[in-house]
């Protein structure tokens, strides 16, 4: 069996994948290493936020020789406010502004993801990179990767853990904001486990915490997959 390498989540390899921060990092990295028993193919480069993956995605592109052959990105789709809907559509204008120069982007963004070439018609469209885009958790839910994860827990786990989270905002014990729910449910099942952990997606992930999680992330899978390739 293959050592694990360690995850890198300031990766600059030619196939690279931007994220929002570093439990985005780890849990993609562990994911990857859960199918294929290998390290991604892909190097993964944590931004800090959504703002920033989007920024870091056109600065690379004006460079005058980008170094990535291929380029991912993972956003949220969960801006305060919005609907799924409205989020959707929002995120699709935010990468219009800022690749539409170069990539003809849909109408309306697929639900197996967005992977696209350079507009051949553009001028020096042969130094831009293989364009590949995920909005979490689905392309066209309002949530975060902690919303694609509870899809893995078991009916029973998920409606009881989602019961004892909901009583607590309820009572005023807990304090997040409600569009945290998932990823309040998602540490909250963690710290149940043996040991509590409540911070490390990527652990739990390596751990076997989520039961169905080759199941219910299969079409993210095929998505990274389509867009990188995999191990050999």
């Amino acid at each position: 069996m293959p050592q694990q390498e360690k995850c890198n989540c300031k990766s600059e390899e030619e196939r690279l994948l931007l994220v929002e921060g570093p439990n985005d990092c780890h849990a993609v990295f562990q994911l990857m290493w859960l199918i294929h028993n290998a390290s991604p193919v892909f190097g993964i480069h944590e931004c800090g936020n959504d703002d920033q993956v989007l920024e870091s995605l056109a600065a690379r592109l004006v460079s005058s020789s980008p170094r990535q052959k291929i380029l991912g990105l993972i956003l949220d789709s969960d801006i305060e406010g919005l609907n799924s809907d409205q989020i959707i559509r929002s995120r699709l204008d935010q990468l219009r502004t800022r690749v539409g120069e170069f990539y003809s982007l849909p109408k309306s963004f697929p639900e197996n993801g967005l992977v696209l070439s350079p507009d051949a018609s553009k001028q020096n469209s042969d130094r831009l990179p293989k364009l590949g885009v995920w909005l979490m958790p689905n392309n066209k839910a309002y949530g975060m990767f902690e919303d694609l994860l509870m899809e893995s827990l078991v009916d029973e786990v998920r409606t009881y853990t989602g019961a004892v989270v909901n009583r607590a905002k309820t009572d005023g014990v807990a304090k997040f904001k409600d569009i945290h729910l998932s990823k309040a449910i998602i540490r909250t099942y963690m710290a149940w486990q043996d040991p509590p952990d409540i911070q490390h997606l990527g652990v739990a992930i390596r751990k076997g915490t989520f039961e169905n999680i080759e199941a219910k992330c299969k079409q993210f899978i095929q998505w990274l997959e389509q867009l990188f390739g995999t191990p050999a």
